[in-house]
């Protein structure tokens, strides 16, 4: 091979891949010998002239905008080769399948072009030479020369992934020092600091240069457990320099995890207001720049109707930004030198004694004086220097003149680009193409990993791992100095998915790197020469993907695209056909969550995409030419409408990575796809057998998935096609059939397997289930599996942490058989070691479980749906922390639970029969009990100061006798039969109850409600009222947000004092005496009443509402029951300019609807059965956006 590359320049790897590519047979028998050779001589020498000069290239484009060109263009030429040797690479690639295919033309073939045929790549190749001979010939101009030491042998020093301990970030973000004070001033001024009286919710503004720690410490406030505790909702928002009141709404809205829809800015902030209304939430709006009071006045004018104690916290590097938003101003300081050096040590001796390193300790403590006072930079040097870890290269640190590198740069910046220089080649590629990611984004491992694989980033060549290991690696490494970030845990299915981010200016480096050749587009227009750009990341607000996309398809080298898609942006066939006819050059295309209905056949044009995601598309089919990308790599088709995939799917023989939707099949010969590491579904056909002609068809089929030799596949979803009860015919058939179940063994390295309507009717599994052959599995879900005799020994997988079984109606008792393998001798005593998560669920004929040993680290049980469980043996769970049995009718008895003091939530359900639960009377963890419908379960309430909710409904032998812990926060009491409860007794000192629910119905004694928690309570609801009016003072209870009132017939008018001021949810349904009662009630006066709920029997009511009867501030209105109501008074409608959601039901005499039309804020309008106005009215309002009529 060629003498290769200094170590660490940022070209090195992708000249070693070009050399390497150059020296593949498949290229020389596809061009020819000959010319090969002399081609490869004439790159060999122009590329060791640059090679040589390259690292100093590197450090003096920061110098010199004549340097900083140059390698700009060297960038350029390096992608055209990259280009020609892919498309040559293909070509031979393709000619090699033909070749095998059809052996008689192969001497045609192989060898293609003959030293008298012209090359069609000659041309291009020639034309790279100039390039690079005219790049070659600009070194000496430039000042460039060779940066290796005197002496030194051409060779690429090898990078090794360094050696780390593991951890997560979570203890990462638990190594912070000098935030403490900073961090408990926050918490109080969240839990009670703050001017709730104004008309601006409170905003407090953490302000900090760059790397102060502004978003860490947010981090640490909004996840401390009393902030969890205290607010109702919670929302994270990264905001950034790109503004837009839009997009920051809908943002808010979905990190509130409330759905946003559309693009009209003031239905959106309807949407939030109406969803905030009542709440006491706390928003984080993270890295603020934008100062326009105007834009901020209509973003926070939503959030003024939240309950009193809602918090907004702003992170920004702009003072005037806080003052802007009138808020709270928190001048975040720099670290002392203190705080510095145990932050440095931290990291830099992390593994190590420092005492052991005196003179390191005395270097690193200079060396830290440098950093500021600044976090970031402190721990970025930290990490720098422990790979590093060496007198010479810290006292080489300590003598750097960090302002060397850019003068315009701070420290921060300066060290973050230092770290970058010290990167190898192949990480400083891979970090450079994370500038494709916008500010803020989060993205996971594998999806980051798949997009530097699709770019070719981790063909290096290395026999002994497969790129994704390659790619786990650099990653790790570039997480060790915090180029990467972990953010968030965040729940995916049954288990848990980590996501990581970017700090700003770790991605404002990363752009700096990449240059022009990475674009992200963002507002409503594509703006900028876009000739030379590679990668694009579109973050447009446009619903029309066409005016998009039409000048894209004029940048011909464009390798990444990448639709952010918001699901309204409509990507047309026409605007597909000039994409995939153009962007040839496409590795990476994203339509995911597009308005996209179709593929069109031109997408076979993509000859060297590698990675294609159409997720949460409306695409129904894939077009045959799918199978024509030989270099798929990736294909994400989650979330899409897909019931088969094309028959030729199987020449797809470079796809890794499959994610799929629900399939009614698969192609055939897809066990000839032998590179899977992903396959989300893998459907077995028809495997219950009956009338089979021939069952060793079937077994051939079953033994062609291959599945045990796929090495590197972790995750598959296996579906038989047993839904129908049928049987195996003859002993001859069954010993095929378990032939074929045998050969369907996945291999050892699968992590995650889902099993479904696997239907064996001859008492039995396979041997692979359950035992050593998935010794690594740790997800595993059998559902809707026939097993009609037993489990399989599950107990024995040793790092089995989710195991999920649903819909087996064939087990009926649970023992011994399910934690050991009596056949093996090596099974262990030790069950169940890893799991953590276990589920039972809709288990028709599952009468007992006999055996519970083993499950050390279980914290999480589920038991539903099992109609016919009688008995649950108790068993000592020392790690239990969430118990939950719900729906199973026959159940008399269920583990104990004395050992397991961890239990934070326990909830049954649906257990009529069940007359006794062993709770302990002390359970120092549990935060929540709820008992609901087991009208036979006496148990008396456990004593604990933790706890903070406490549901009981419908249990009729509930022992509430003694004082309920004072730490409670959510009481229900809801229709429990014989039941004595005293306020006065149970309540009488708790002074933060929140909310409280009473159905009084079979209570012994009704209580007077006298309550201390006053300022406190902020939902009550009432049923069963057996008096005529309420025995306490409403108006006392402040913060009182909703008051619903059912059921009680008798009440007949509110107390003295009326309605409390802040009340802004009210719900009356069948009280028609209060009812008739309600212009008394002072409505009109309740400035914060945002919904009112109407269910009765209005006695002798025509027209209704009355006259300011309702408040302005009025944004629902539900009426419902009516049956004398004729007329909606428009006149009671003039003023209420806020009105969004109209209800009208069951009003069989209502003529009509105001003639004068209804509030033009009005943005649903839902009537039911109202039969006279049906007809009428189905065609008009026409300016509200959703009307139902029904």
């Amino acid at each position: 091979m060629a003498a290769e590359l200094v170590a660490g320049a940022f070209f090195s790897t992708c000249f070693q891949v070009i050399f390497e590519k150059l020296g593949e047979l498949c290229f020389r028998d596809y061009l020819g010998g000959n010319k090969l050779d002399e081609l490869k001589k004439k790159l060999d020498i122009k590329l060791n002239t640059i090679n040589h000069v390259l690292e100093e290239a590197e450090i003096k484009q920061y110098e010199s905008t004549h340097v900083k060109n140059w390698v700009d263009e060297l960038k350029h030429v390096v992608y055209e080769a990259d280009q020609i040797l892919d498309e040559i690479h293909t070509d031979a690639m393709l000619n090699k399948m033909k070749a095998e295919s059809e052996p008689v033309v192969t001497t045609n073939v192989l060898g293609f072009f003959s030293s008298t045929m012209t090359n069609p790549y000659e041309y291009r190749i020639n034309e790279l030479l100039e390039k690079l001979e005219l790049l070659a010939d600009q070194t000496k101009m430039l000042g460039l020369e060779d940066a290796r030491p005197c002496g030194s042998k051409d060779g690429l020093v090898s990078w090794k992934p360094s050696k780390r301990p593991s951890t997560t970030a979570l203890v990462d973000e638990s190594r912070i020092y000098g935030r403490d004070v900073h961090e408990e001033e926050l918490i109080k001024f969240l839990l009670e600091g703050g001017d709730d009286s104004g008309n601006q919710v409170p905003i407090i503004s953490i302000v900090g240069l760059g790397g102060m720690g502004k978003t860490t410490l947010a981090k640490l406030v909004y996840n401390d457990n009393k902030i969890k505790e205290h607010f109702d909702l919670k929302a994270w928002v990264y905001v950034s320099e790109s503004f837009n009141d839009v997009g920051v709404t809908k943002a808010i809205l979905e990190s509130f995890e409330f759905s946003a829809n559309g693009e009209n800015l003031n239905l959106l902030q309807h949407q939030l207001q109406h969803k905030l209304t009542g709440k006491k939430y706390l928003l984080v709006l993270d890295d603020i720049w934008n100062g326009n009071a105007a834009c901020w006045e209509d973003l926070l004018r939503p959030f003024n109707h939240g309950s009193s104690g809602s918090r907004i916290i702003v992170t920004t590097r702009e003072k005037e930004v806080a003052n802007v938003l009138n808020s709270k101003l928190f001048d975040l300081p720099q670290l002392d030198k203190s705080d510095c050096w145990s932050l440095f040590e931290t990291h830099a001796f992390q593994g190590r004694n420092k005492c052991e390193y005196p003179e390191l300790e005395l270097i690193g403590k200079k060396i830290v004086n440098k950093c500021g006072g600044l976090p970031l930079a402190v721990k970025t040097l930290g990490q720098l220097l422990r790979r590093k870890f060496s007198e010479y290269e810290w006292r080489k640190m300590l003598a750097t003149d960090m302002g060397r590198l850019s003068d315009k740069d701070n420290k921060v910046n300066a060290v973050l680009r230092l770290s970058y220089h010290s990167l190898p080649s192949i990480q400083k590629r891979c970090f450079a193409y994370c500038s494709i990611f916008p500010k803020g984004w989060w993205f996971d491992k594998g999806e980051l990993i798949n997009f530097w694989m699709a770019e070719g980033l981790l063909d290096c060549g290395e026999a002994d791992k497969s790129e994704e290991e390659l790619g786990s690696e650099i990653f790790n490494d570039l997480e060790s100095i915090s180029f990467l970030q972990q953010s968030l845990r965040r729940t995916k299915g049954f288990t848990h998915a980590h996501y990581f981010v970017m700090h700003d200016l770790v991605i404002d480096l990363a752009k700096s790197v990449s240059g022009e050749f990475c674009k992200e587009l963002e507002g409503d227009r594509v703006e900028g020469n876009l000739e030379r750009t590679r990668h694009i990341w579109c973050s447009l607000q446009l619903n029309c993907g066409d005016k998009l996309l039409e000048p894209i398809c004029e940048v011909k080298g464009l390798r990444s695209l990448i639709l952010n898609g918001n699901r309204t942006m409509l990507i047309s066939s026409k605007v597909q056909h000039d994409l995939f006819s153009s962007l040839t050059c496409l590795r990476m295309l994203s339509f995911a969550y597009c308005h996209l209905s179709e593929l069109v056949d031109e997408i076979g044009n993509l000859k060297l995409l590698r990675y294609l995601d159409l997720s949460d598309t409306k695409i129904t089919s894939l077009p045959d030419t799918i199978c024509t990308l030989y270099n798929l790599q990736t294909l994400l088709l989650q979330g899409c409408e897909l019931t088969e995939l094309p028959s030729n799917f199987s020449k797809l023989i470079n796809l890794r990575h499959l994610e799929l939707p629900y399939l009614m099949k698969m192609p055939k010969n897809m066990g000839k796809l032998n590179n899977f590491q992903t396959l989300t579904y893998f459907i077995v056909e028809k495997i219950v057998l009956k009338g089979w002609g021939n069952v060793n068809d079937h077994v051939d089929a079953a033994a062609k998935s291959n599945l045990k030799d796929k090495k590197y596949l972790e995750e598959s979803y296996m579906m038989f096609d047993g839904r129908r009860e049928e049987m195996v015919d003859s002993i001859v058939e069954f010993e095929r059939y378990v032939s074929a179940l045998e050969a369907l063994q996945p291999n050892s390295n699968f992590k995650r397997l889902t099993v479904e309507y696997y239907k064996e009717n001859h008492k039995s599994c396979p041997n692979w289930l359950g035992s050593c052959p998935l010794p690594n599995i740790v997800f595993l879900k059998l559902q809707s599996c026939g097993l009609s005799f037993h489990l399989p020994p599950l107990g024995q997988l040793p790092w089995l942490k989710d195991l999920y079984i649903s819909g087996c109606d064939g087990i009926k008792i649970i023992g011994e058989e399910f934690v050991y393998d009596n056949n093996n001798n090596n099974s262990t005593s030790l069950s169940f070691r890893s799991l953590e998560v276990l589920r039972f669920e809709q288990m028709g004929n599952w009468e007992e479980w006999l055996c519970l040993e083993g499950f050390p680290l279980l914290k999480e049980l589920y038991i539903s749906e099992c109609p016919k469980l009688k008995r649950v043996s108790p068993q000592h769970h020392p790690s239990l922390q969430i118990l939950e049995i719900r729906e199973c009718n026959k159940l008399e008895e269920f583990l104990c639970l004395e050992g397991s003091p961890l239990l934070k939530q326990i909830s049954i359900s649906e257990c009529g029969k069940l007359k006794r639960a062993p709770l302990p009377q002390h359970l120092p963890s549990l935060q929540e009990l709820k008992i609901r419908f087991c009208e036979m379960l006496e148990v008396s309430i456990p004593k604990g100061d933790s706890i903070i909710e406490l549901d009981l409904q419908k249990c009729d032998r509930i022992l509430v006798n003694d004082q309920l812990p004072t730490s409670l926060k959510r009481l229900v009491l809801w229709e429990n039969q014989y039941t004595e409860f005293v306020v006065e007794q149970n309540l009488g000192n708790n002074t933060i109850l929140e909310e409280l629910r009473f159905n009084f119905k079979g209570f012994v004694n009704c209580p007077s409600l006298d309550l201390r928690c006053h300022n406190s309570l902020r939902g009550l609801v009432i049923k069963g009222w057996c008096y005529s009016s309420l025995l306490f003072e409403l108006h006392l209870f402040t913060n009182l947000q909703y008051l619903w009132l059912y059921d009680s017939p008798q009440l007949e008018s509110l107390p003295r004092g009326g309605l409390p001021s802040n009340l802004s949810e009210l719900v009356i349904s069948n009280c028609p005496k209060l009812i008739a009662s309600r212009e008394e009630w002072g409505l009109f006066k309740l400035n914060s009443l945002k919904t009112l709920r109407f269910s009765d029997e209005f006695e002798n009511v025509e027209s209704f509402p009355e006259e300011n009867l309702l408040p302005p501030t009025l944004e629902c209105l539900h009426i419902r029951n009516g049956s004398k109501l004729r007329i909606i008074n428009y006149k009671s409608f003039l003023h209420l300019n806020s009105l969004y959601q109209l209800f009208i039901w069951n009003c069989p005499s209502l003529e009509s609807l105001p003639k004068e039309g209804l509030p033009s804020s009005l943005y649903f309008l839902w009537i039911k059965n109202c039969p006279l106005i049906k007809d009428k009215y189905q065609n008009e309002y026409g300016h509200i956006p959703h009307v139902t009529i029904e």
